[in-house]
């Protein structure tokens, strides 16, 4: 019994730890995003991530890739230690945790459907980009970058209202 209530305080301590700092993190991302112009630029950003527009460019690309890494390992950690938290059955799948407690969210009616397969494409697209970085084209980076870009305050903003009353 103890170490259930050390772990959900620790879940918790976690939890309010991640929300504190998900909107800076956020801001990094759009910030650096606009340093391809307002609309996050795809042919700017492709030139950049290619190595064609200098070198501050190409740092700025991996500014925009830790950005969003960052933001979507916080939504993923989030669906997960919320999950656990609120004692969800995560379904019987061969996907990843992550993917898991996104579908645990969607059951539960914290998120949509489509919300939860845009999540889970964040997640897939973010695995790729970090583990497969040589092969991957910019189109794909900024694809995942804007889509977890235009996911995240929905997602954030649903979360919120659910685990507030697990904290």
């Amino acid at each position: 019994m103890a170490r259930r209530k050390k772990a959900a305080s620790l879940l918790r301590s976690e939890i309010l730890a991640h929300l504190e700092e998900f909107d800076y993190q956020l801001l990094l991302l759009e910030t650096a995003m606009d340093q391809f112009g307002e609309n996050f630029d795809l042919r700017e950003f492709k030139r950049a991530f290619e190595k064609k527009a200098g070198i501050s460019a190409s740092h700025q690309v991996q500014v925009v890739e830790r950005s969003f890494s960052r933001v979507q390992n916080f939504m993923a950690q989030l669906a997960q230690s919320g999950s656990i938290l609120a004692q969800l059955n995560l379904p019987k799948s061969h996907e990843g945790d992550a993917a898991r407690a996104f579908e645990a969210l969607r059951d539960a009616k914290v998120i949509e459907p489509f919300m939860c397969n845009r999540l889970k494409r964040g997640q897939t697209m973010r695995s790729e980009i970090e583990h497969e970085y040589v092969q991957v084209k910019a189109g794909r980076v900024h694809e995942a970058v804007k889509l977890v870009a235009a996911t995240a305050p929905g997602f954030i903003s649903r979360y919120r209202g659910w685990i507030e009353p697990h904290l």
